[in-house]
């Protein structure tokens, strides 16, 4: 038996699919079906039920699922064990929203690199929601995200800043409120981000029927909307202060309060290796001395 077969393993059974795992695991689709015909072949048993696209775990499959998760576990530890108590080395895969990535994790990741050369570490940029269903997967080791307090019983999830939203349109508007552009176009970002679901849950707290909308993948292409008088929307205050203070963009008024924390999140049950604990550390200590300089406010 492989490791990479156990793990080939785990993921299908995570994503109930060979094809999302073979993506996440950047591995041939029949890559996938070889391992899972191997590791069938030396139990003597199917571990999954092929419901057409769909797969289910086997009685088999479910009874053999957490002793692969012990055994990728204890792997994982072997795979981090340091010569001595001082070295920091192996393998780290980081997730963060790009609002995390752009205003917060630059000098967090050059820090980390410069001191811990012999950590390998990944990053990959998504929205809150699907970065938190990596963790459960597997998929990630740490995520940062920016959204309202996690509240999920399988994460450790450390909050360690606050950002105000706030309303935001051109600087023609500057002096308007919420209440009055209800009928303006909506600047939303995607779906899935936490973002377009506070918006949304404010609109709908609030009565206020849709008229247009325009929806953006990108960050950036948002502010860039707004700041040519498209239309309006809500965003950390991070992520627009620069342009606040440029006056190429106006904060609406409005009597609510909404906030976002960044996040330091976690599998509860993911075993936290020296690198792992580093790595948190050092974004802890970095908003830690930001807040000292008066960075932010916390």
């Amino acid at each position: 038996m492989d490791i990479r077969q156990f793990q080939t393993f785990k993921s299908a059974a995570d994503l109930g699919s060979f094809t999302k795992a073979a993506q996440a695991l950047q591995y041939s689709q029949a890559t996938i079906t070889s391992h899972i015909q191997q590791l069938e072949g030396e139990i003597g048993y199917p571990l999954f039920d092929r419901l057409g696209k769909r797969i289910a775990l086997t009685v088999a499959g479910k009874e053999l699922y957490p002793y692969v998760m012990e055994l990728l576990t204890a792997y994982a530890k072997i795979k981090h064990i340091s010569e001595d108590n001082h070295t920091v080395r192996g393998e780290l895969r980081v997730g963060a929203s790009e609002t995390m990535t752009v205003y917060k994790l630059g000098p967090v990741l050059s820090q980390f690199k410069r001191h811990y050369p012999d950590v390998t570490l990944s990053l990959i940029n998504d929205n809150c929601m699907p970065l938190r269903e990596m963790l459960h997967t597997g998929e990630l080791d740490v995520a940062i995200t920016l959204e309202p307090i996690v509240e999920d019983p399988q994460l450790i999830a450390i909050p360690f800043l606050e950002t105000p939203l706030v309303f935001v349109g051109g600087i023609h508007l500057a002096t308007r409120s919420i209440v009055e552009l209800m009928d303006e176009c909506i600047i939303f970002s995607e779906k899935n981000c936490s973002l377009r679901r506070a918006f949304e849950s404010y609109m709908e707290g609030k009565a206020w029927a849709l008229s247009s909308h325009m929806e953006f993948t990108s960050m950036e292409a948002m502010k860039q909307c707004i700041v040519s008088g498209l239309g309006i929307s809500l965003m950390p205050h991070m992520s627009v202060e620069g342009l606040l203070r440029s006056k190429d963009m106006a904060v609406l008024r409005t009597d609510d309060e909404l906030t976002f924390y960044g996040q330091v999140c976690y599998h509860k049950n993911k075993w936290i290796s020296r690198a792992h604990r580093t790595f948190i550390d050092t974004v802890l200590a970095q908003q830690d001395k930001e807040r000292v300089e008066g960075g932010v406010r916390l």
